[in-house]
C-alpha cells in the first residue's frame, strides 16, 4: 500500500509485517513531509511511552501531524491509555501503528483503527535470511538477534514464543536452499520442540544454531 493511502485513515494498523525495515521506511517518508512527525520505536510499548505518546497528540500545532508508533508487543496499561486518543484524535492528527504481532492488541483498540495486512516477508522471515548469511562467529551479534533476545525475559523463562517462531523459520529457509542442507531440518525442529522449555535458555538455543548451521551466501 502507498504512504499516501495510509495518512488518509485517522488511525491505521499495519500488521503481519517485517517491523523494523517497514518502520524505517515510513519514517523517511514522514521526515519528508515534516520535522513535526514523529517516530515512536519500542520492542515492548508502555505505559510510559503511550504517556508521551497522548502528550505529542494533544500538543497543539498550526498543520497536520502523523505519529508513527512501531512495536513488537503492546502493554494492557498502555493499550488502555491509547483508547480516547485513537477513537477521538484532536484535529490534523493522525496515527500509523505497525506490529508484526497483532495478537497481543485487545479487541477495544483494534475496534478504533483500520486493519491493513502487510503483504512483505514477516519480520523472522527476514531475520533468518540475515541469520543463514552471515558467518557462523558473529550471528549472536547480529542488532536482530539481540533484539529477538531482548523480546524474551532470560531470567523467569517467560515470553518463548518469539524465539520459537524464529528457529521455524530457519528450518522453513533451510529445507529450501538444497537437498544438501536439508539435513539440518529435522534437528532444527527437534530444537525449536525445546523452545517452550522454561528450563532451557532461548540464547543457549540460538547459539548453539549459530554454530550448528552453514553460511547460506545466496
Amino acid at each position: 500500500m502507498k504512504f499516501s493511502e495510509l495518512t488518509k485513515h485517522h488511525a491505521v494498523l499495519l500488521y503481519d509485517t517485517n517491523r523494523i525495515d517497514r518502520s524505517n521506511e515510513l519514517f523517511k517518508e514522514l521526515l519528508k513531509l515534516s520535522p513535526v512527525h514523529r517516530f515512536f520505536n519500542q520492542t515492548v510499548l508502555d505505559i510510559e511511552t503511550a504517556r508521551n505518546i497522548i502528550i505529542w497528540a494533544n500538543t497543539p500545532y498550526n498543520e497536520e501531524k502523523i505519529g508513527l508508533i512501531s512495536f513488537h508487543t503492546i502493554g494492557l496499561e498502555a493499550q488502555n491509555a491509547l483508547l480516547k486518543i485513537l477513537e477521538e484524535p484532536r484535529k490534523g492528527v493522525r496515527f500509523i501503528l505497525i506490529t508484526s504481532n497483532v495478537s497481543t492488541i485487545i479487541p477495544t483498540v483494534l475496534s478504533r483503527v483500520l486493519l491493513i495486512k502487510d503483504t512483505s516477508k514477516k519480520e523472522e522471515t527476514v531475520t533468518a535470511e540475515i541469520f543463514l548469511k552471515t558467518m557462523p562467529s558473529l550471528r549472536m551479534k547480529l542488532p536482530e538477534i539481540l533484539t529477538i533476545l531482548s523480546q524474551v525475559d532470560e531470567e523467569e523463562r517467560k515470553d518463548r514464543e518469539v524465539v520459537k517462531v524464529f528457529i521455524l523459520s530457519l528450518a522453513t529457509l533451510i529445507g529450501k536452499s538444497n537437498n544438501e542442507h536439508s539435513k539440518y531440518v529435522k534437528e532444527i525442529l527437534d530444537i525449536a520442540s525445546f523452545a517452550a522449555d522454561p528450563s532451557v535458555s532461548g540464547k543457549a538455543l540460538l547459539e548453539y544454531l549459530s554454530l550448528l548451521l552453514p553460511q547460506i551466501k545466496r
